[in-house]
């Protein structure tokens, strides 16, 4: 018997098959149909910084989450912890490695993950229908109104797509040619950077149309780049995020403190933007905040561009 048969039975031994919901109905997305309850009364999310915030910002409060935790301390929940009350969710593990045993004890009605829970789905099936939501194959305005869908908040979700749409709108209204403004994304670590947007900047960065250097568009994403490397992505925003919740700006201090750094257009011209990333999880009220700050920054505030210092430059040669 293979160990995920083992657990499976262990784990229907000690706590039992959960008790199936008075109605339910099939959902259907690109990963497949599930039968789910018409109303979940316990909702469990394999992650915190997608699917718990969102949850919590259509008015549902999950019966068991993913976090971070260290040793010794409480477990925290990314995009969460400073917007909600987050007393009665239950940490359930980590998202890479979710605590079956934990989640069987809540006795749930409905388990949400993202794709890579998708080899979970087999044992967590077990104990409740698995939704596996498109968060990275299709972007947050999706899974978003499907997570709205499965918890009865469309109305919800539709006042946040509106109140978006309206911003997208304004910034296209203030900003006649927004592509022709270089925006690059990046994640800087302690001894190198990598392109990352988090908590849906590049979603947002894209809605508003927004362009990016040569370098950007050809680039790999998510995997190192040494500090030698970051004049290649120079733009005329440069957005970086931090985690208040793990000291990743003081950790990285040293890295914008560098020469290479300090050259920087968007540097010397005070148009680096530094989000704080629990502030904007990947959730439609992520999606909003980071329009709202692009549309302030961008929109609302007088700006130099990199192109014209390039060709200024070329002039006087």
């Amino acid at each position: 018997m293979s160990w995920s048969k083992t657990l499976l039975l262990l784990l229907v031994m000690a706590f039992g098959v959960v008790a199936q919901a008075a109605e339910t109905r099939v959902f259907k997305n690109r990963f497949g149909e599930v039968k789910v309850p018409k109303n979940p009364r316990c909702v469990v999310s394999l992650h915190d910084f997608s699917l718990t915030v969102q949850l919590m910002e259509l008015g549902v409060k999950p019966c068991g989450s993913t976090g971070r935790k260290k040793l010794m301390s409480e477990p925290l929940f990314r995009g969460v912890e400073h917007r909600f009350d987050v007393s009665g969710i239950q940490y359930v593990g980590g998202h890479k490695s979710p605590d079956l045993e934990a989640i069987a004890a809540l006795k749930p009605d409905l388990i949400l993950g993202l794709s890579y829970h998708r080899e979970l789905k087999p044992i967590l099936s077990a104990i409740a229908p698995v939704v596996i939501l498109p968060v990275q194959e299709e972007g947050i305005k999706k899974y978003a109104g499907q997570l709205a869908d499965l918890v009865g908040r469309r109305g919800s979700y539709q006042d946040q797509l509106k109140q978006y749409r309206w911003m997208l709108e304004e910034f296209r209204r203030l900003v006649p040619n927004p592509d022709s403004i270089t925006v690059t994304t990046l994640e800087i670590y302690e001894d190198n950077f990598q392109l990352i947007g988090r908590g849906g900047i590049d979603e947002a960065i894209r809605d508003l149309g927004l362009g990016h250097p040569k370098a950007y568009k050809k680039a790999r994403f998510h995997v190192p780049y040494s500090l030698e490397r970051v004049g290649d992505f120079d733009a005329d925003f440069i957005i970086d995020t931090y985690e208040p919740l793990l000291n990743t700006r003081q950790q990285t201090a040293s890295f914008r403190e560098s020469a290479q750094w300090r050259q920087l257009f968007a540097v010397r011209h005070g148009q680096f933007l530094y989000f704080n990333r629990s502030r904007y999880g990947e959730s439609m009220g992520g999606l909003l905040g980071t329009a709202s700050l692009l549309f302030s920054h961008i929109a609302e505030r007088d700006r130099v561009s990199r192109a014209e210092e390039i060709r200024a430059k070329a002039k006087t040669n």
